[in-house]
């Protein structure tokens, strides 16, 4: 199981609100061809994002991530309309307290221009035991949901 970062700009007419308020109960297809055009996400999702993986949700102009996701399906750069389907919302994380830029995301490599701006960007495992316990102790009402859907493995 690895982790990832899902970037989207709000501005373009889209919030990850929409996914976990959502009333599907189904797999959620997110990013098309033409949402995702930077030839490291395709990379991404092609070679390396599998069913199960974790998913920070993170809003880019709002500089926050708002949730947590797992794949329902392998990442695919062509092909079925969406290039990734999450999760049903209903098994998905909304957070009550969303992690902020600076100081939650600081050091995390995959916040950073130096990583890319990709719509879609890994996360290395030191950097994801780190963000695990600031997810949690940001979110105390949350706690054993999130630390039950972060050791979850799926797939």
């Amino acid at each position: 199981m690895r982790c990832w970062v899902f970037k989207i700009n709000t501005r373009r007419g889209w919030e990850f609100a929409q996914y976990f308020r959502s009333r599907a109960r189904r797999s959620y297809p997110l990013g098309d061809e033409g949402w995702i055009r930077s030839a490291s996400s395709l990379r991404f999702l092609r070679e390396e994002v599998k069913r199960g993986d974790i998913f920070l949700c993170y809003e880019a102009d709002r500089k926050r991530v708002v949730g947590i996701a797992r794949t329902a399906s392998d990442g695919r750069d062509t092909g079925l309309g969406s290039l990734l389907d999450f999760c049903p919302p209903r098994e998905a994380v909304y957070l009550k307290n969303p992690l902020v830029r600076h100081p939650d995301l600081n050091h995390i490599l995959a916040f950073t221009p130096s990583r890319g701006r990709g719509t879609v960007q890994p996360v290395d495992a030191d950097e994801f035991a780190r963000l695990r316990r600031i997810l949690i102790a940001k979110n105390p009402g949350q706690a054993v949901v999130l630390a039950r859907f972060l050791r979850e493995r799926r797939g």
